[in-house]
């Protein structure tokens, strides 16, 4: 079994300043990363062919699903059906969020 342990500050002190996302897991199954959306940043994100879960670490702002805004700040589960066009958008100085994208790639 191949399996990983991953200190979520490590991770997050990973992604690069220029970008938001970043993948620490990329396996056949699985896309697990981060994303690092700053204030006035734009959310570039299109549809996924599979489900995706978010989890809000830090940060407040909204998240636009399917043309709905919706708060968002830390504790928060979002689960976005495949295909559903959804976009972050950062009220303070940044969101960061966890992400999962499950399915054969």
């Amino acid at each position: 079994m191949n399996y990983q342990i991953f200190d979520l500050e490590k991770v997050i002190l990973a992604v690069p300043n220029s970008g938001y996302f970043h993948n620490f897991l990329n396996i056949e199954t699985m896309e697990v990363g981060i994303i690092n959306l700053k204030k006035g940043q734009k959310d570039i994100q299109q549809p996924h062919s599979f489900d995706e879960i978010y989890y809000i670490i830090s940060g407040k702002g909204t998240i636009e699903i399917d043309g709905i805004k919706n708060d968002v700040n830390p504790g928060k589960i979002i689960y976005i059906p495949k295909e559903v066009h959804h976009s972050f958008h950062a009220i303070g100085d940044k969101i960061i969020a966890l992400y999962v994208i499950t399915g054969s790639f």
